[in-house]
């Protein structure tokens, strides 16, 4: 199939990729109540990431309690209860993070996208990390805004305030107003329509509109809350986009691709002639100054002791390498990157059982440590633009396709090592099993024979750089 026909039939579609991302998150009960007796009450005073802070969107406050609109309120969820317009699973999709049911989709997206390469380049390596950072920094402020206003109100919720209304969810101790569902929810669906422009974006924003009717009629949220919690996410969403504009990422390649020995070249076996988001290394970043703030030193010279020795140890890999060392490249090459940490995220965060606001830290400052990971990554590929190993020596054997973009440094190398240094100051005890895993990402790379040892060593130097800048701004940015 030619690679027109396979964009056309890519395009149609992505009509159905939202709703298909949506069924997967359906079928799927929600993790459990998140920590609810940790109610995390100074989290409206954490650092922001968009906002200038947490008190940048305080809503209104809300009816006072005993008042004829309270009294209101409360008869529509009574009324509503006693005729359940939704469903079973849809509370329980809406009963635990607010940001869980939002990272199915963008990573279901996303795992859509991924095999469309190189025709579709929505989920290349750096679009990928984008797409989750922004995610996760909208996420992350949205309730950061929405506890401030909770502890400056302090609202009980329904069920708690009328015994006529029934807690068919776990409502915890956080005080309702706004709605921190409503707040993600509305700020994600933006985000992802923007990130993902397709007719059925309305599918992100009808999921939006489930999340609060799903919280009132759970007796957790009054519709006020749900009101309050939306304004803010769409304020905070707005943010995001507007940086998003700006950022780079929209800008097209002018540059040209140099030639002469040692220089990249395209590889098989598709030889794509453009090769990925080349303009990315100088797209703005979240905590590094930019792209070539730690710019690796040149690598070995083509012929020099350095890059012949690399060179045979990848020729004698070609013929020797063993099914564990392909099963390592392969296990690496399923997915970008960062969607592989992102998985090992959720995962940490459901077994810990970690709260709302620290879940939300957490996914926003390992996201954003891979995408400046990429950026700077990126900067340094197109400033040295080292050949691919097949083309040092077309008679390697690698285990997938070269990636269509220059060798040095290695992406996996650069971003996974950002990521462990942040999953260690996050999760301290398991420090050693993900330094362990960027150890694994690294060597992945030189198993497959489609980068140099000397790549991943300077990835790993370079990323170590990048994660130790965002777990210094996570040590300053006040939440304990």
């Amino acid at each position: 199939m030619s690679r027109s026909r396979r964009a056309r039939r890519a395009h149609r579609a992505v009509r159905v990729v939202a709703w298909a991302a949506l069924v997967v998150v359906a079928c799927r009960d929600a993790p459990s109540a998140p920590n609810a007796a940790r109610a995390e009450s100074d989290a409206g005073q954490w650092r922001t990431w968009v906002l200038a802070d947490g008190s940048a969107l305080r809503p209104a406050a809300p009816p006072a309690p005993g008042s004829a609109d309270e009294a209101r309120e409360l008869e529509a969820i009574v009324q509503r209860q006693a005729h359940r317009a939704v469903s079973d699973a849809a509370l329980r999709r809406w009963s635990g993070h607010p940001t869980a049911p939002w990272d199915s989709v963008a990573l279901g997206t996303l795992d859509f996208y991924f095999p469309l390469l190189p025709d579709v380049r929505l989920a290349t390596p750096v679009r990928a990390a984008r797409v989750m950072a922004l995610l996760h920094v909208a996420a992350y402020d949205a309730l950061v805004a929405a506890w401030d206003a909770k502890y400056a109100y302090r609202r009980t919720a329904p069920s708690a305030t009328d015994r006529r209304v029934r807690a068919l969810v776990p409502a915890g101790d956080v005080p309702s107003y706004p709605s921190e569902h409503a707040a993600v929810a509305e700020a994600a669906a933006a985000v992802l329509a923007y990130l993902f422009p397709a007719e059925d974006t309305l599918a992100f924003h009808a999921l939006a509109r489930e999340a609060g009717e799903a919280r009132v009629e759970a007796g957790a949220a009054y519709p006020s809350d749900v009101d309050a919690g939306a304004a803010i996410g769409r304020a905070v969403a707005a943010r995001v986009i507007a940086r998003a504009r700006v950022d780079g990422a929209a800008e097209p390649w002018t540059g040209a691709i140099p030639a002469g020995d040692g220089l990249w070249r395209p590889t098989p076996n598709k030889f794509v002639g453009v090769p990925f988001d080349a303009g990315a290394g100088g797209w703005r970043t979240w905590v590094l100054p930019n792209g070539a703030a730690f710019r690796p030193t040149p690598p070995p010279a083509p012929g020099s002791p350095g890059f012949a020795r690399d060179v045979a140890e990848l020729r004698a890999l070609s013929v020797g390498r063993t099914a564990a060392q392909a099963d390592v490249a392969r296990y690496w090459a399923t997915d970008a990157p960062s969607v592989i940490w992102e998985k090992f995220m959720l995962r940490e965060l459901a077994d810990r059982g970690i709260a709302t606001v620290h879940a939300a830290r957490a996914q926003a400052a390992s996201s954003v440590a891979m995408y400046d990971a990429f950026v700077a990554c990126w900067d340094a590929k197109f400033h040295y633009w080292v050949e691919r190993p097949v083309t040092a020596d077309s008679t390697l054997r690698t285990v997938f396709p070269t990636p269509p973009f220059p060798s040095y440094p290695s992406g996996h190398s650069t971003i996974s090592t950002a990521a462990a240094e942040v999953f260690a100051e996050l999760f301290p005890d398991a420090a050693r099993t993900y330094r362990d895993k960027a150890t694994d990402a690294s060597l992945s790379r030189v198993y497959a024979a489609v980068h140099y040892r000397f790549d991943v060593e300077a990835g790993d130097t370079l990323g170590l750089a990048v994660g130790r800048a965002v777990v210094q701004r996570l040590k300053d940015d006040g939440a304990r």
